[in-house]
């Protein structure tokens, strides 16, 4: 009998501890499908926020290019003449039936757009830059001219400095006959970035090949233009100053197969200029201008092989030109130091150039547009192998004005906010 109950009382044990371990057995499959959920909604609700953020930026996008695509430059509200009652009044985008003409799907809010992300689903994506409307109370999200607040002696209105911000969401779309953000719709994800946009502008004192601030003295010129040097101002200014002498023009002495320095224009040689400062110029400061630069590199190393075409490269001190790193491109050039171009370096560039000290400029080279060396300029050598020219040319200028001097982004104020997941 006392076998019997011990073989009863083991039997019990086993019938629990079996119970148990299957107990135990579910509770951790129902963590492990728990976690997995979990981490499953985790990074769904991460793919929706950085879908958000992707979205947000794309309206960003569309702002700037908006901006960009107006026919009056810089979209500004007036001030004279007034066009709009309120300064940031220009910032007005348009909804038409036309989808290339259509700024907008919704011009009372601003520039508003969506889509469906996915065709399986109901999961749309949507961007809003708002505008601010005249007579409603002020909203510090939308698109505001801010001139004044970063322009000395500027105003609110002139359209030379906005602020845009921009709004991503993601939502599940479920009913068309309710906003997006109401029930049954419901928002997954929302972020928001920000950004500031500002007009540049390619302003010389004056139509001239060459322009410097002090031509200095017949016994020491800043403005050497050596055998085989040439400028060429056509109709325009040849070389152009602010006080000091005019250039030192070298002669061959009837070297074979050499010619003296020139320079030619209408007139010649022009003083009295205003100060060509990069302010006056370029409508912003050195530091201004390189955070609205497509390169900023501090030597020739560091840019891309071949040159861009049409971009704004800023140097951070001198720039060194050579046969294996020749300048060859187009667009805006600035140097905030020496520009230094060598001999066989076979340069040719069509477009703007700023150099903020002195510019060497050794042949075989030639530069289409427009150059500004505020302390100097040395345009060939005294034994050159080849030419080096500088020619005034309005049309490339004016095409610069046209696809550079445009609003730029200021890339040191962009900002995401914390994308707000659910929201």
């Amino acid at each position: 009998m006392k076998n019997g109950k011990n073989h009863s009382k083991k039997g019990s044990v086993m019938f629990v501890a079996i119970i148990l371990f299957f107990a135990i057995l579910i509770i951790l499959a129902t963590g492990v499908q728990r976690i997995t959920t979990s981490f499953k909604e985790t990074k769904y609700q991460l793919n929706a926020i950085a879908e958000a953020e992707n979205i947000a930026r794309a309206g960003l996008v569309d702002a700037v290019s908006w901006f960009r695509r107006q026919k009056s430059q810089p979209v500004a509200s007036g001030y004279p003449p007034i066009k709009y009652s309120w300064p940031d009044g220009a910032f007005d985008p348009k909804y038409n039936t036309n989808p290339s003409k259509c700024d907008t799907i919704d011009e009372s809010i601003g520039i508003v757009k969506q889509y469906k992300l996915s065709e399986n689903n109901n999961i749309w994506v949507r961007y809003e830059v708002r505008r601010q409307q005249e007579l409603a109370i002020y909203d510090p999200n939308a698109v505001h001219d801010i001139t004044a607040q970063r322009i000395f002696d500027k105003q609110n209105g002139e359209g030379l400095l906005w602020s845009i911000v921009s709004f991503g969401y993601v939502y599940n779309y479920v009913s068309t006959a309710t906003p997006f953000n109401i029930a049954p719709n419901k928002i997954i994800a929302k972020a928001q970035v920000s950004t500031e946009i500002r007009r540049m502008y390619v302003n010389p004192p004056v139509e001239s090949a060459y322009i410097v601030k002090d031509g200095g003295t017949a016994i020491s010129p800043t403005v050497i233009i050596n055998i085989n040097g040439k400028v060429i101002g056509g109709n325009n200014i040849g070389c152009g100053r602010v006080v000091g002498e005019i250039p030192l023009i070298k002669s061959a002495g009837g070297a074979f197969q050499l010619k003296d320095g020139e320079v030619s224009g209408n007139p010649k040689f022009q003083s009295g200029l205003d100060d060509p400062t990069v302010n006056y110029v370029l409508g912003v400061s050195s530091s201004e201008l390189k955070l609205l630069s497509d390169y900023i590199v501090n030597n020739v190393n560091d840019l891309p092989d071949p040159l861009p075409d049409m971009s704004l490269i800023f140097f951070e001190g001198d720039a060194n030109f050579s046969s294996t790193k020749p300048l060859r491109s187009s667009g805006i050039l600035f140097v905030n130091g020496n520009l230094n171009i060598a001999e066989g370096s076979n340069s040719n560039y069509s477009g703007f150039i700023y150099v903020l000290k002195k510019a060497i400029i050794n042949p075989p080279c030639l530069i289409s547009g427009c150059v500004i060396a505020y302390d100097g300029l040395v345009l060939s050598n005294p034994s050159p192998s080849d030419i080096a020219e500088i020619d005034y040319d309005s049309s490339i200028i004016e095409i610069i004005r046209q696809r550079m001097g445009h609003y730029r982004e200021n890339k040191s104020l962009f900002r995401v906010f914390k994308p707000m997941p659910g929201l």
